[in-house]
Order: structure tokens, then C-alpha cells, then sequence
């Protein structure tokens, strides 16, 4: 038995060859080729395990990067330099921050009113008012009171015949006015009692409006230093063409990516059929430069938004797979090769590699059925320990010559 690293090679006067499916089209294969000396093997179709497997081209950069972005809107300076080493808590950008600390000023001075006005309105405002309430309640309480005394006095006298009549209604009317007057006097009371608790209650509220004004100012301030979060490294910072050197950035902006130098990864795109081996699949990252493979992981997957496969039911997803690597920026922007398989849950149809025939760019067999011996059209899949995959044309228990 002899070997070759080819497509097709010549074998018993046919050309026979592996033609691997789309995943694996950009792989080259040592294929077994039978001896054109031996006599042609009867050898049944046989059901045999097979890898999936997915292979593509990929770029290496750096694994699992962190975006540093503008926690506010406004303009800033950066602090760093692309390739900068940081440890958390370094200084990344500043922002001009004059126009919030005036308004923090003032949201501060007239937090101090509010709360002098409080204050006074919930303290000795309300405890003298009330204290002049309760006094002039007492002082009308007391006349009435003294008129109530004289009225009894002058009832008696006139019943006993010794008072005159007009005396008597003179008296009782103003008992009436004393008690009109008390009761005027505890209503407007009440009334300006009321009018001071909403008082305090709408100056509680304009204190915590105020109050959380200045927390909102002061939180900007606080980010108004943007700090790395970790240690890493950052990488395709933001630049400026300012002559100040300044950025003016929206909310959300990035400003950065902080990497691990030491961990690598790339990025590929599959379909929504081919993430039903990708999710579950062994990882390799095998760069071109060296040939050897490392384990890697899935770190990230996004969903791609694309009108036109959304319209054909046809969507696409980002995979990011990460991996480490003591070379580390040593390997970026190489071309690599991503692996993603898996073993097959179940035994497929098989025959030897040896056994295939092409013919005008067909795949085919020459199946053995007993007397006769019919060149049969197959669809070929995977390769596997010189077993290639049959897709179709063939079933267990069928005879090929080899």
C-alpha cells in the first residue's frame, strides 16, 4: 500500500480520489491507493464513526478584549498611548470638568438654602406659630369663658324679676360673639397650621429634588477620571486631530480595548445549521506559521443583524474563541486555522478510500452485485482512518470492489 498528500492520483488505470466536503475542501489528505498489481478486493459497505468537524481561516488577535467607554458625554483628554501597560485603577482619560463643578456649586448653594428654609419652617417657625396660636385660642377662650360667667349671673337676675330684659339680651349676645370668635380663631389656626405643613412638605421636596441634583452632578465628576478596570494592556486607542488634543464623545463611546497580551483569539461567522456543531464543539487555533494547534474556547457569541438574511430566514452569528499563548502578541494578525469537531453520535455508512472512482469530475464505485459489477454514482462526505463517509448511493450490507 502506498500513500500521497494529493487530491487525485492515478490507481489500476482509474482515477481515484478523496473529494471531502465544503467544510473540509481547504485540507489536503493521505489517501490510501490501492496496488495495481493486487487483484481487485470484495469489501462490503461498512458502518463506521465519523468526526464532525468544521475547519476555517481565521485571523488571531487578541482574546476576550474589554471596551474602556465614555461613562459620560462631554469633552476629555486621554491620558495613554497605544500598547500601554495599566494596572487597575490607572488614569485612562480626563474630562474638562469646569462647566459641571459650577454647576455643582450652585446646585450645592442652593441645596444650603432649601435646607435653611426647612429647617426654620419645621423648627421655630412652626413651634412659635403654634405657641401664638395656642395663645391667642386662650386668651379668646378666657373672655369667652368671663362672658359665659356674666351671662349666668344676669340669667339668674332676670329670672328672679331683678334684671331687665334688655340687659339680659345684651348679655347673651355677646357670649355668642365670644364663641363665634373662638371658633373663628381655632379654624384660621388650623388653617394656617395646614398651610405650614405643606409648606415643609414641598420644601422636603424641592431639598431631595436638589439633593439628588447634586448627587447626579457629583457622580459625573466622579467619572469625569476614567481608570482601567484590570490590568492589561490597551490597544486601539482613540485619536484626535484636535489641536487641543481633546475628544468630544457621547455617552457610550469607546475609547479603548483592554487586552491580556497573553490571551488570543479570533473571530468567525457561521450559520444558524453550522452553530449546532460550533456550541458544542472541541476548539483548536492552529497558526500557519508553526502548525501547532492550541485548545481554545468560545468566549462570546453574538447574533448578526443582516435585513437581507433576516428576509430569507437565513440569519448568521459572531463567534469569538479565545485561547493562551506565552508567545502572545508574537502570533497576532497570523492566519490560522480554527477547528471546531466533535464525534459522531452515531455510525455512518463507509467504504475505503481505495474504492473510489472519479470520472468527469463524478464520484463513483463499482458496486458488486454478484455476476455483474455496476459503477455506481456516490455522494462522499468526511474521511476517517482511510474510510471516507457515503452520503448517498450506497447502503449497509452492499459489496464494492477495492
Amino acid at each position: 500500500m502506498s500513500f500521497v498528500k494529493f487530491a487525485l492520483v492515478f490507481a489500476a488505470g482509474a482515477l481515484v480520489a478523496f473529494v471531502p466536503g465544503s467544510a473540509l475542501a481547504d485540507q489536503t489528505y493521505q489517501i490510501a491507493v490501492a496496488d495495481p498489481s493486487r487483484k481487485a478486493r470484495r469489501v462490503p459497505v461498512e458502518m463506521r464513526p465519523f468526526p464532525e468537524e468544521i475547519l476555517r481561516s481565521c485571523k488571531i488577535g487578541f482574546g476576550q478584549p474589554v471596551s474602556v467607554v465614555a461613562p459620560v458625554s462631554g469633552r476629555l483628554t486621554l491620558d495613554v498611548a497605544d500598547g500601554r501597560e495599566v494596572a487597575p485603577g490607572d488614569v485612562i482619560a480626563r474630562y474638562d470638568t469646569e462647566a459641571l463643578e459650577r454647576r455643582a456649586e450652585e446646585i450645592r448653594l442652593d441645596l444650603d438654602y432649601m435646607r435653611a428654609r426647612l429647617d426654620y419652617r419645621s423648627g421655630s417657625y412652626r413651634e412659635n406659630t403654634r405657641a401664638i396660636h395656642s395663645l391667642d385660642e386662650a386668651e379668646k377662650a378666657a373672655a369667652r369663658d368671663y362672658l359665659a360667667d356674666q351671662y349666668a349671673e344676669m340669667k339668674r337676675l332676670y329670672g328672679q324679676g331683678r334684671l331687665a330684659l334688655g340687659r339680659y339680651q345684651e348679655a347673651r349676645r355677646k357670649l355668642n360673639e365670644a364663641d363665634a370668635a373662638l371658633e373663628r380663631e381655632r379654624r384660621v389656626n388650623a388653617l394656617e397650621r395646614q398651610e405650614a405643613d405643606l409648606e415643609i412638605i414641598r420644601l422636603t421636596h424641592d431639598v431631595r429634588k436638589r439633593e439628588n441634583a447634586l448627587a447626579e452632578a457629583e457622580e459625573k465628576l466622579d467619572n469625569a477620571v476614567v481608570r482601567a478596570t484590570a490590568a492589561g494592556r490597551l490597544v486601539d486607542v482613540e485619536t484626535t486631530t484636535a489641536v487641543d488634543g481633546k475628544l468630544t464623545v457621547d455617552e457610550g463611546d469607546r475609547l479603548a480595548l483592554l487586552v491580556d497580551p497573553g490571551q488570543l483569539g479570533a473571530r468567525l461567522q457561521f450559520s444558524n445549521a453550522e452553530m449546532r456543531l460550533v456550541r458544542n464543539a472541541e476548539i483548536t487555533v492552529t497558526p500557519e506559521d508553526d502548525g501547532k494547534p492550541r485548545s481554545a474556547g468560545i468566549s462570546a457569541v453574538r447574533a448578526l443583524e443582516n435585513p437581507a438574511e433576516r428576509a430569507r430566514g437565513a440569519l448568521s452569528t459572531e463567534v469569538e474563541v479565545a485561547f493562551r499563548d506565552p508567545a502572545g502578541p508574537a502570533l497576532l494578525n497570523q492566519t490560522a486555522t480554527c477547528r471546531f469537531a466533535k464525534p459522531s453520535v452515531r455510525p455512518e455508512p463507509a467504504v475505503p478510500v481505495s474504492a473510489v472512482v472519479i470520472k468527469n469530475d463524478q464520484t463513483f464505485v463499482r458496486k458488486d452485485e454478484g455476476e455483474e459489477q455496476k459503477l455506481i454514482r456516490v455522494e462522499l462526505g468526511d474521511i476517517s482512518d482511510d474510510y471516507i463517509r457515503v452520503l448517498s448511493g450506497l447502503n449497509p450490507g452492499d459489496f464494492v470492489l477495492d
